[in-house]
């Protein structure tokens, strides 16, 4: 754990000087940043997430009973943060880069593929980022960081602050709803 985030659990956080504030902030931040972000895609708006869940967490650290979970604490406080977000405002998300999400590789736009299969496969790509794009953020959240960051169930887990049955769960109910739509729009089982 970064030595100064110990310190939000200080009851007079304020009186601290600002100088520790500010250092306690930046771990802070450097610990909640890559979980705020995989949800909300937007710089600014992961900026004011961030400082609203530190005040939330500042508040609220009386109820943390076991030092050894205070991370985990931290990180669930600015992931529903960031879900509270996106829930007050229902604003569209950005839609997820998929050319980091499939591997793609040059080979097979080698031009020995026909152009018509070429098309179709670029349509179809379209269609599963959209499809993903409306499953519910935390099913979003977990697809991006086993796709994308290729991250274990474990750490996973960690991350989200639940346990692994729970996002083998919820990561199989993601993947069914994609393969649904898919099923469902273009015949692909």
């Amino acid at each position: 754990m970064p030595k100064h985030l110990i310190l939000i659990l200080t009851n007079d956080f304020p009186s601290l000087p600002e100088a520790l504030q500010q250092e306690v902030y930046r771990e802070y931040y450097r610990l909640v940043y890559p979980v705020v972000f995989f949800i909300i895609k937007d710089h600014a708006a992961v900026e004011d997430i961030i400082q609203d869940s530190f005040l939330r967490a500042i508040t609220k650290a009386s109820q943390v009973a076991d030092m050894e979970k205070l991370e985990g604490w931290l990180k669930t406080i600015a992931r529903n943060s960031a879900l509270n977000y996106v829930k007050k405002w229902k604003r569209n998300r950005d839609e997820l880069d998929f050319d980091a999400v499939f591997v793609y590789t040059e080979a097979s736009h080698s031009g020995t593929v026909p152009l018509e299969q070429e098309v179709e496969a670029k349509l179809l790509k379209e269609a599963v980022v959209q499809y993903v794009d409306r499953l519910k953020p935390e099913y979003r959240q977990l697809l991006e960081m086993r796709w994308i960051h290729q991250l274990s169930y474990r750490e996973m887990a960690e991350a989200m602050s639940m346990t692994e049955g729970m996002v083998r769960q919820k990561l199989y109910r993601a993947r069914e709803a994609v393969k649904q739509k898919l099923q469902e729009d273009w015949g692909i089982r």
